[in-house]
């Protein structure tokens, strides 16, 4: 028992297969290999390197889920043939199960898994239907998390959910993070600044807020506001359609889909990035919006408590019209100097506590807690 070995176990790599769980593994992945351990990757994507040969990162391909078929039931299944493969590896490797990649087996496992749930979602639905169709995946997540030497919380709320069902010693705190590009210009605010532009970006969904936000626009357009607020509102989805055809807020530009040049023209254009999401894990949009400079009013729900604080944006309760209103009232009547000390923290904070090597520093870290325990656990035995 030497070298410190982990298996990442998922259902997909980013590009390949698209979602923030197939994309923090990538990027994960890559940010760790620069770390003195061997790392293998058990992945969907039959005839396909998907790992640079820079990173020396070991794949396993093995053939993915039916998604025409029963979800659960084809996860359990591709678990199994997940399982087959770490038995393959040495015995002493440390399991980072993404989602319910690592199910089957668990029994035997239990004490070399660290699983990530991400934002939880099973534990977040809204409505009555959402919370009786998230039954079954508790239930598979709830054995998942007690079968595992640790589980990963995001921060905040996450923790809270995770300590109703987990003593303390089984659960670690590992951010999400945002990829460190070269941020778009700072631009300081003007003395005398007539109007704010304000950012939404995300899936035109009931979840995300989009309602709220509207509403919030409206009250505050009716409140003799609407020439100093320009909102630009970015994505598509369910409800997309039926607000490009209902709107007639003369300070709101829905933009549909935003590709990443178009991005970065935006972030620039903008003062500050508005998002009263329902529930969330630790949105990726709100890093990115963090690490262009852009002060953040954002529910507080999932972990976006761990990201935002009084010097960097607003926190407001989530489905609250009035806390919205309030906090882009708030953020127009500060001062040049204020918003651009708020737009410096936000970036800093960003910068600090969300990059991928910080958050690989601290996946590292945890890993070799675990296989410390293995080591000792050989030696006693």
């Amino acid at each position: 028992m030497n070298r410190l070995k982990v298996v990442f176990c998922t259902d997909g790599i980013f590009p390949h297969q698209v979602g923030g769980m197939q994309r923090h593994s990538k990027l994960l992945a890559e940010a760790l290999s620069k770390y003195d351990l061997e790392l293998f990757v058990i992945h969907p994507h039959e005839g396909t390197q998907v790992f640079d040969d820079k990173y020396g990162i070991r794949e396993f391909p093995i053939p993915g889920i039916d998604k025409r078929k029963n979800y659960l039931k084809e996860s359990k299944a591709y678990s199994k043939r997940v399982y087959y493969v770490i038995k393959e590896l040495p015995d002493d490797t440390i399991i980072y199960n993404q989602g319910f990649a690592v199910w089957y087996g668990l029994d035997e496992l239990s004490h070399r898994v660290i699983t990530n749930p991400h934002g939880l979602e099973p534990f977040q639905g809204i409505t009555r239907q959402d919370k009786l169709k998230s039954i079954p995946f508790q239930h598979v997540f709830k054995r998942i998390f007690r079968k595992s030497r640790l589980t990963v919380s995001l921060g905040g709320h996450l923790t809270t959910i995770l300590q109703e069902m987990l003593p303390e010693e089984c659960i670690t705190v590992l951010p999400n993070a945002v990829v460190h590009k070269q941020p778009s210009e700072f631009r300081k605010k003007p003395d005398s600044q007539e109007k704010i532009c304000l950012f939404f970006l995300a899936r035109f969904a009931k979840n995300k807020g989009i309602h709220i936000l509207m509403k919030a626009i409206d009250e505050l357009n009716k409140e003799g506001l609407e020439e100093k607020l320009h909102f630009k509102l970015g994505g598509t989805g369910p409800l997309y359609q039926e607000y490009k055809n209902s709107t007639q807020l003369k300070n709101v530009e829905l933009l549909g889909f935003v590709s990443d040049d178009e991005l970065v023209q935006l972030y620039r254009e903008a003062d500050v990035f508005v998002f009263p999401t329902l529930f969330e894990g630790m949105p990726t949009v709100v890093l990115e919006a963090m690490s262009n400079y852009l002060p953040i009013i954002v529910s507080d729900t999932g972990a976006t408590g761990e990201l935002v604080t009084a010097d960097n944006g607003f926190i407001i309760r989530p489905d609250n019209v009035q806390d919205l209103k309030s906090a882009i009232v708030s953020y127009l009547n500060l001062s040049a100097e204020e918003k651009n000390k708020m737009s410096v923290s936000s970036f800093e904070r960003c910068m600090k506590n969300f990059t991928w090597e910080s958050t690989a520093k601290k996946h590292f870290q945890v890993f070799n807690q675990i296989h410390q325990e293995l080591i000792e656990t050989s030696v006693n035995s």
